[in-house]
């Protein structure tokens, strides 16, 4: 299936409808998960969390407002980012992500309890974070407490950090591409847009259906700037001095949600993973007699043996077509319906949009060959999902080889590949011929081609779109 055009108005709607959170309700940068998202935010973040745990990072929780007296920590990063970080409203600081708070909470370790505490430090801190407001049509970069999972971690060594690097990527990967499988690209950020607080920025931009990419993993190499500025050093026991430390920063943002939907649904329903979906079966009873319970029951124990995650529901059938709607909207994966007909039970599975007759019966029901048909068709739903998302990437990314084409691959909603010198220069030059987008960055893998500008052989890609 090749994604299809949605607009933003039209996504918040779908959101709404589907029971996953209020956007834009009471203001237009607000958004309030209702039970149901959050329960579908709850499940991705942990198994994102998960990793982090088996890499050896330690959650934490930061505040994000930095007192008065603190701004000078700030001030000092300042100095060394060439005013990246400079704070106009001293009266308050609500930081736009949490480096500085992270870097002054680690120093506070290591100088209070460095006997408890040995390098690396490694932490990561989940929580609320306000954005300022953007003009994009991406539907949650508003002015808004956005959750970040936001990664640090503080080495002895800058080799150390830098080969903390591979780690803090992979975990990326692992969770937008080998898990999601979302339509991305990871580039290299060029040094003329990179954020001058990183030595070197990764990101993976996923591909949205609203013409334009959305940062959504990201990996900084912090190097020593904010642990110089900051003062963040270790106690070397063997000689009882002070030392200097380097970092890495990574994380990704509730763009990682909101991407995921984006591409999943069809523009009318959500289509959700069995492994992130809160409810993966739903059970309309529309048997409508007391005396069938157990057969509900027995149902109920087989998923429960084979940790399937599901909810019942009493209807009576003229509403059987209004529940089945409402599941498909919230992107239930499969729905299991029993009625009566003639005198005999009847279970069907819907899946997809599309009814199936399971069994007839009187009275022995095959419960274990139900449960089998609902592993098949989740199973079904994971691999569909998956194979619509690598359509979706591969139709999205459109080899350029010629400057005239640029601009129109851009203005179609597509990313551009072309093949370009990694150089300040080249990217000024790509970026002033075009009306509208950047270069996202250069690709990690080396690549033989024809510069798009100077029509020289290079071994270096670089990705044009527009970018939320």
């Amino acid at each position: 299936m090749i994604m299809k055009k949605i607009d933003s108005q039209t996504f918040k709607k779908l959101i709404n409808d589907a029971g996953v959170a209020f956007m834009g309700i009471p203001t237009k940068e607000s958004l309030n998960y209702m039970p149901y998202g959050e329960l579908i935010r709850n499940s991705l973040y942990t198994k994102a969390m998960h990793l982090l745990n088996m890499g050896g990072y330690q959650r934490i929780i930061l505040s994000d407002l930095v007192a008065p007296n603190s701004l000078t920590e700030i001030d000092k990063v300042s100095k060394v980012s060439g005013g990246y970080m400079k704070i106009e409203n001293k009266n308050l600081m609500i930081a736009a992500g949490h480096e500085v708070n992270a870097y002054i909470y680690i120093r506070e370790l290591l100088k209070h309890y460095y006997h408890n505490i040995n390098l690396p430090v490694k932490i990561y801190n989940w929580g609320p974070v306000y954005r300022t407001n953007k003009n994009t049509k991406f539907p949650f970069n508003l002015g808004e407490r956005k959750s970040f999972l936001e990664c640090y971690a503080v080495f002895k060594t800058m080799k150390e950090a830098e080969q903390e690097l591979e780690f803090a990527t992979n975990w990326n990967r692992r969770i937008i591409k080998d898990i999601l499988h979302i339509p991305s690209v990871e580039v290299l950020r060029p040094v003329s847009t990179n954020k001058k607080i990183s030595k070197r920025t990764i990101c993976i931009d996923s591909i949205t259906p609203l013409d334009e990419t959305v940062i959504t993993g990201m990996t900084y190499f912090h190097n020593d700037i904010f642990t110089k500025a900051l003062n963040v050093k270790y106690k070397d026991q063997l000689d009882n001095r002070n030392k200097p430390t380097y970092s890495v920063h990574f994380g990704l943002s509730e763009n990682i949600l909101f991407s995921y939907l984006l591409n999943s649904c069809d523009g009318n329903n959500l289509r959700l993973y069995s492994f992130i979906a809160p409810i993966q079966v739903s059970i309309l009873n529309a048997l409508n007699n007391e005396k069938n319970d157990n057969i509900i029951n027995n149902l109920i124990d087989c998923l429960k043996d084979n940790n399937i995650t599901y909810n019942t529901e009493k209807i009576i059938r003229k509403k059987i077509t209004s529940k089945t709607n409402e599941n498909l909207k919230k992107g239930i994966p499969v729905t299991i319906i029993l009625k009566n007909e003639n005198g005999k039970i009847e279970i069907y599975s819907l899946y997809n949009g599309t009814q199936e007759l399971i069994t007839t019966t009187n009275n022995d029901i095959d419960f274990d060959n139900i449960v089998n048909n609902i592993k098949i068709l989740l199973n079904q739903n994971d691999k569909q999902i998956t194979y619509d998302m690598s359509l979706r990437e591969k139709d999205s990314i459109v080899q350029c080889d010629n400057l005239s084409d640029l601009n129109e691959i851009v203005k179609s909603g597509k990313v551009a590949k072309i093949h370009l010198n990694n150089t300040d220069e080249s990217v000024h030059k790509v970026e002033s011929y075009l009306t509208g987008g950047e270069i996202l960055g250069f690709g990690l893998e080396k690549e033989q081609g024809q510069d798009i500008i100077t029509l020289e052989k290079v071994d270096t890609t670089a990705f044009v779109s527009r970018r939320s």
